[in-house]
């Protein structure tokens, strides 16, 4: 223990520390000491020591605590990793694990005490996009810095309660913001044109119902991607109005997701290996999938599982009477395909649609109804074009927050409990702003 005075006064003392090397020779290090406020100083001479020493007692006076300044953002974000995959979201871990090991690779040796609200905004600015090499290509989405800026808030936020660091930077550093669309800086939150839905909907009946009904069901469901191709058969219910036009109700169970998988063997040495002589954690014996305790998964191919959505378990979705019609005869065309995990909408040999492809299938789609840079539109700008139609007819906020499944803070007095039939009215105004009694099908 540092020696100290009467009057409060911390002096550095020395000590002479002893290491093994990898050669099984003795090395020694000597040095000066002192411990304040809990946390240890260190020095090669006594006027080195001393300087800490007051820089130590400086900040402490100032912030109530001293600053941990051996405290590594690499050691520290891998422990705070390990904590949040026991409650988080595959799909959020997943956000967290590229954001420590790919974008924030550069900074892991650098203590976290070094980082201040310059810096991080830096970071998070020069953010580059990466391709399938983990080589950089262009500036990052608006998205993917926006993750970045929550796992440093949220890593940042766990320092602080550690006491490693006595105030959390990215409280001065804003969100990425999204900027005017009509600049085409950012292609997010645009939304089809009733024109441009019309045309993608008379060249998907075109197909037929084998191959045009997924994109009329992601036209006029507004159900999110990895919804729609998690979607089950055994959800979607058929009936019939008192008026006798039969219409559907999709019940949202569960969406596709890639969930990757984690060693079962044991922890692995000090060189990386695992008990199981295997690198990657799929082909481990013993392999778990990575996903916190208790959580709701079903497993299907490779990494594809199913696993709950985003918004309440159990949203419903009204589905309108031209849109059921197309159901019934997309179901009647593919009843004998292979089917063993019971999805609406799967490959040719039963396995679920990948997102890729889809999103590719989706472009093509938009290129061939002459919608312009479709390579820069998404398939997730249909979410925004339900939104915007139905708002457009009227139909209240809440009750639109509810089919599509938006959950938003500014949002929630707005929320209400709505029957099938105030939905499915609401869906209604879909088929006559769009008209789509006037698309034939082939």
């Amino acid at each position: 223990m540092a020696r100290q005075a009467r009057s409060g006064v911390i002096y550095p003392i020395p000590y002479t520390q002893t290491k093994k090397l990898k050669n099984g020779t003795e090395r020694r290090y000597s040095g000066f000491r002192a411990k304040v406020g809990g946390k240890w100083v260190f020095g090669k001479t006594y006027k080195i020591c001393d300087k800490k020493i007051k820089k130590a007692l400086s900040e402490q006076s100032e912030w109530g605590m001293s600053i941990d300044r051996a405290a590594k953002l690499g050691n520290y974000a891998d422990a705070w990793l390990a904590s949040k995959q026991l409650n988080t979201d595959p799909s959020t871990y997943r956000g967290y694990m590229s954001a420590v090991h790919l974008h924030l690779k550069p900074y892991l040796d650098k203590p976290i005490a070094d980082f201040n609200p310059t810096v991080c905004r830096r970071i998070i600015e020069q953010m580059k996009a990466y391709d399938h090499k983990h080589q950089p290509t262009s500036k990052a989405s608006i998205s993917s810095r926006r993750i970045l800026h929550t796992t440093l808030n949220q890593i940042f936020k766990s320092a602080v309660a550690d006491r490693i660091i006595p105030t959390n930077p990215m409280i001065a550093v804003k969100p990425p913001q999204r900027k005017d669309v009509a600049q085409g800086d950012d292609m997010e939150s645009r939304a089809f044109t009733v024109e441009q839905m019309q045309s993608m909907l008379s060249i998907a009946a075109k197909r037929g119902p084998r191959e045009g009904a997924i994109w009329w069901w992601r036209l006029l469901t507004g159900m999110r991607q990895g919804e729609i191709l998690g979607a089950s058969v055994s959800d979607l219910t058929f009936s019939e109005a008192s008026d006798g036009i039969p219409y559907a109700r999709y019940t949202v169970n569960y969406k596709l997701e890639q969930v990757a998988k984690q060693h079962g063997c044991g922890d692995p040495d000090k060189a990386g290996n695992y008990p199981c002589n295997r690198r990657r954690a799929a082909y481990c014996p013993q392999a778990a999938w990575r996903v916190p305790e208790g959580f709701d998964i079903v497993p299907m191919t490779g990494r594809w599982c199913l696993t709950r959505p985003k918004s309440k378990t159990g949203r419903i979705i009204p589905i309108i009477p031209i849109l059921a019609q197309v159901m019934r005869s997309y179901l009647d065309a593919t009843e004998l395909d292979d089917n063993p995990y019971g999805l609406l909408f799967h490959d040719d040999r039963g396995n679920p649609v990948n997102p890729a492809d889809d999103e590719k299938a989706f472009r093509d789609l938009m290129r061939e109804a002459g919608i312009p840079d479709p390579e820069q539109r998404r398939g997730h700008e249909t979410r925004h074009s339900t939104v915007t139609l139905l708002s457009s007819m009227g139909v209240d906020v809440g009750l639109i927050m509810q089919i599509v499944g938006h959950s938003s803070i500014a949002m929630v007095e707005h929320y209400r409990h709505a029957d099938i039939t105030e939905r499915l009215n609401a869906m209604e105004t879909l088929d006559s702003s769009l008209n789509l009694s006037q698309i034939e099908w082939q």
